[in-house]
């Protein structure tokens, strides 16, 4: 396992970020810090970074130095702001930075920067068609993909902050209105064409515009999960938000709950193209992406292959790397694989679609994700673990019923109050469902409860009232078939059927 850091230089603030990579394998992200700064302070009229603020910038960039060499760091990766190539003194500033740290940076353009937004989107969602909109402070970019092939790119000069700039001497009414007109007129003027892309494709918005416009979205409905990553908006959510926060003088003191100073200050504007590209698009959905091209960076130097192609399979990427990072050694493949033979099996009976071996996938693979929080309270902890575990390519309500999967393998962990909680995710006619995956959880796990992998298969007769498992084993699976039959009841009270082993 090797660590590596990235760093980026925004006129506002200084990033590190650091993760572990296990080369052709996976990363994980494991400490971020945003450090505040005013890079243009007294930058208007000669378009110069003025001392002061070349020392503050060299202040925090030694600090992460010495975080790095602690660390033992092998790869940092050093990017500057698109907006930094309008300096003029800028060769002068980023020698200055190299001769104190050491660290090199190159200004990401914003061509670069939506590459790699692809690459995170591409390789984090299951959206075979897709529209990315990537909104950055100094431009905006938009990519349509098709089945993992780029088809069309445009970059729009504005983002949230020069757009932001432009207007920041009209009061706030005029200027919300201003910047949405503007914005408008730069997309009508420009080649891109939304109706040629809107009919299967889907829209996946990423940057801190969007996940911050998600964070306030799920605040005012009181949404009962915080997973940023591929929760579902609409245009009319959108304008809720924009609407409360519209007439609030973002360019002073306030600060908007939950959001940094520097998102607050530059919401308004982000809000704004948001509402100008909605106001063109026929499409009136779109979904919030946590990952951006940090990501789309860690993706391409800890899975080289993702430089040529995506992963096939985001969903088991994303839970294995769950497993092999907190949860070594694991038997919970195995359990998956018992689940899907049992789901396969009791199929004529509980009549699910195919799409909920997703939820049974997710329940298997972090079958034993409790006991990271202790052994006694394990079924219980996993729905907490799995809810707040980083899955891709699955929606939140998938999510959320392999919570309960997990829990519901102790038949007494079911409340009906913590159900209501999430009916908003997910509705009274999914109750059964999940005491049907639960049971079958609770099969598999308990014919795997040795971890010896005695049970290589299960085949299965019904015979009258009852379903036969005969079991294919390597060994003698006594203790295996003792605990599997412990839950005969409960396979009775969920399908109403009788179970034997042999």
């Amino acid at each position: 396992m090797e660590k590596i850091a990235i760093i980026e230089l925004n006129p506002n603030f200084v990033k590190l970020k650091q993760a572990d990579v296990e080369k052709n394998k996976c990363y994980v992200v494991y400490n971020e810090i945003l450090t505040p700064i005013n890079l243009l302070k007294n930058y208007r009229p000669d378009c110069f970074i003025k001392n002061s603020a070349v020392k503050e910038v060299l202040e925090v960039l030694k600090v992460y130095k010495e975080i790095i060499e602690k660390e033992n760091t092998s790869e940092v990766f050093c990017y500057a702001s698109s907006m930094l190539s309008e300096v003029k003194n800028i060769e002068g500033f980023l020698e200055e930075i190299t001769n104190a740290t050491n660290f090199k940076f190159g200004i990401m353009e914003g061509e670069e920067e939506i590459n790699l937004c692809y690459t995170a989107v591409i390789n984090s969602f299951n959206k075979p068609k897709g529209l990315i909109i990537n909104i950055s402070d100094y431009n905006t970019q938009m990519l349509v993909y098709n089945r993992r092939n780029i088809i069309n790119k445009y970059i729009i000069p504005y983002g949230r902050l020069n757009l932001l700039e432009k207007f920041a001497a009209e009061d706030v009414e005029d200027r919300m209105k201003k910047m949405h007109e503007f914005f408008l007129a730069e997309i009508k003027e420009s080649p891109w064409n939304f109706e040629e892309f809107m009919e299967d494709w889907q829209i996946i918005g990423v940057g801190s515009t969007f996940k911050n416009l998600g964070l306030l979205s799920r605040r005012a409905k009181k949404y009962p999960l915080e997973i940023e990553h591929n929760y579902d908006m609409t245009t009319e959510d959108a304008i809720k938000v924009f609407d409360a926060i519209k007439n609030v003088e973002t360019l002073r003191t306030t600060k908007i709950k939950g959001l940094s100073h520097v998102d607050s200050m530059l919401l308004q504007s982000g809000l704004c193209i948001v509402n100008a590209i909605f106001e063109l698009c026929p499409k009136k959905e779109f979904a919030i992406s946590r990952t951006d091209s940090d990501d789309g960076r860690l993706f391409n130097y800890a899975l080289p292959l993702t430089l040529e192609k995506p992963l096939s399979d985001t969903l088991g990427y994303s839970l294995q790397l769950s497993n092999d990072y907190y949860d070594k050694p694991s038997n919970s493949h195995h359990i998956y694989e018992l689940s899907l033979t049992l789901f396969r099996l009791f199929k004529v009976i509980h009549k699910l679609n195919r799409s909920y071996v997703r939820v049974l996938r997710i329940a298997s693979f972090l079958v034993n994700s409790g006991d990271r929080t202790g052994f006694y309270d394990r079924v219980k902890s996993s729905f907490s673990i799995i809810e707040n575990t980083t899955l891709y390519g699955v929606s939140h309500s998938e999510i959320v019923l392999a919570c309960f999967v997990s829990k519901l393998r102790d038949a007494d962990n079911y409340s009906l109050a913590e159900w209501v909680k999430y009916k908003e995710v997910i509705g009274d006619v999914d109750i059964k469902t999940v005491r049907r995956l639960a049971i079958i959880i609770k099969i598999a796990e308990a014919l795997d409860i040795t971890k010896f992998g005695l049970i290589k298969d299960v085949d299965c007769d019904i015979l009258g009232d009852s379903f036969i498992l005969k079991l294919i084993t390597e060994g003698e699976p006594k203790l295996e078939i003792k605990h599997a039959e412990l839950a005969v009841a409960e396979f009775r009270k969920a399908y109403g059927k009788g179970l034997e082993f042999m």
